[in-house]
């Protein structure tokens, strides 16, 4: 039987949890000789962390975890705490629900059983999250998926800036596109976002970048074809007040209590920071030669009948009118009925372009 992944639900994927050492009841001595500072104005911790910090190695997946002294957390307060890298891969089988308040109890108890902290489950959910990774998965075949890369490229806004602008990738690995850098510090304007091949990640082996084996052990009651995820961080509380959630503190309860639509909020905010107003999807890859005339032709019709639902006679009167040559008008009749009959009426181009918009529909881009 094939395990269900719910596509076109947002999720946490990942998240690091800072905890105050003095509101533990105990924790891994051995922490003290991995020290990693901590921005007190922004309360991230420091870019080395995994480098810096103390691993936990388990079956295909791992805990990071730190002792950060003498950390801000309030206006005058600087107390010692402990930073534990939080991601899916640590709730094994149940990777693809993300981190909810479902599951959270299955990674806390495996974090008191290796020892790391010992404290309460509500000590716990009263930590401090940065870091944070949305996530929302989809499935799309190749042909469509490279369509939605392209016109994510064609529709990034022009910045003169040196870190703004979209970066495509396409390796054996990972095939997508990706904007900003997770360490951003421009996070309200600028947010990291990425979208790419969840279904190559995960079956590429493990030595060469990938995870597959992870998926070999967790996952192999899943259908993975396919599969696609579109991702963005939310940094720090400044980052989740300006979205205006509602969100009081950045606690890890709060973040477990976020709605579907607030989610999805954070999503959308991401994707419109970065691509202009959206216009329905009319791109088309034609894999045969076409002279510059007849893609202009064909792109014509693509917008009109895309953008303004215009019938092929209502295009037919725009396009040929001016020209007074019967034979010319005649010609050029016959070839935008031919263009449109072979590349667009009675092809499976109006499915594609019907999936290709509801995949821009559930990302929010407006």
């Amino acid at each position: 039987m094939t395990n269900v992944i719910k596509l076109g639900e947002s999720s946490t994927d990942s998240f690091k949890l800072r905890l105050q050492v003095s509101k533990l009841l105990g924790y891994d001595n051995s922490l003290n000789d991995h020290y990693v500072t901590v921005n007190q104005t922004s309360g991230e911790v420091s870019e080395t962390f995994k480098k810096l910090s103390k691993r936990y190695d388990l079956k295909h997946y791992s805990y990071y975890v730190s002792y950060n002294p003498n950390t801000r957390v309030s206006l005058n307060d600087y107390v010692d705490t402990i930073t534990i890298l939080i991601n899916s891969k640590q709730l094994k089988e149940r990777y693809f629900e993300g981190i909810t308040r479902k599951n959270i109890n299955i990674i806390y108890k495996e974090i008191i059983k290796l020892g790391i902290i010992d404290c309460s489950f509500s000590a716990f959910l009263n930590g401090q999250i940065t870091d944070v990774d949305f996530k929302k998965d989809f499935r799309l075949e190749l042909d469509e998926y490279k369509e939605v890369i392209k016109a994510c490229e064609i529709m990034t806004k022009e910045s003169s800036s040196r870190d703004k602008g979209y970066r495509p990738f396409k390796a054996k690995d990972n095939y997508g596109i990706e904007w900003s850098i997770r360490t951003t510090s421009k996070y309200l304007t600028n947010p990291f976002l990425k979208i790419y091949s969840k279904d190559l990640e995960l079956m590429t082996p493990t030595d060469k970048g990938g995870a597959n084996d992870f998926y070999n052990e967790y996952l192999q009651g899943f259908n993975i074809s396919n599969l696609k995820r579109i991702e963005t961080t939310v940094k720090n509380k400044k980052h989740f007040e300006s979205l205006n959630l509602g969100v009081k503190t950045n606690s890890l309860a709060d973040l477990l209590n976020l709605s579907q639509e607030s989610m999805n909020k954070i999503l959308s905010v991401s994707v419109n920071a970065h691509l202009s107003s959206r216009i329905k999807a009319r791109t088309f890859t034609d894999k045969t030669n076409m002279t510059p005339d007849k893609r202009l032709i064909l792109n014509s019709i693509l917008g009109y009948t895309t953008e303004l639902n215009w019938s092929i006679p209502k295009i037919e009167s725009l396009l040929l009118n001016g020209i007074e040559n019967a034979s010319t008008k005649s010609k050029k009749k016959k070839l935008i009925n031919e263009l449109y009959n072979d590349y667009i009426s009675n092809t499976d181009y109006d499915f594609k372009r019907s999936k290709i918009n509801s995949f821009f529909d559930e990302i929010g881009w407006f």
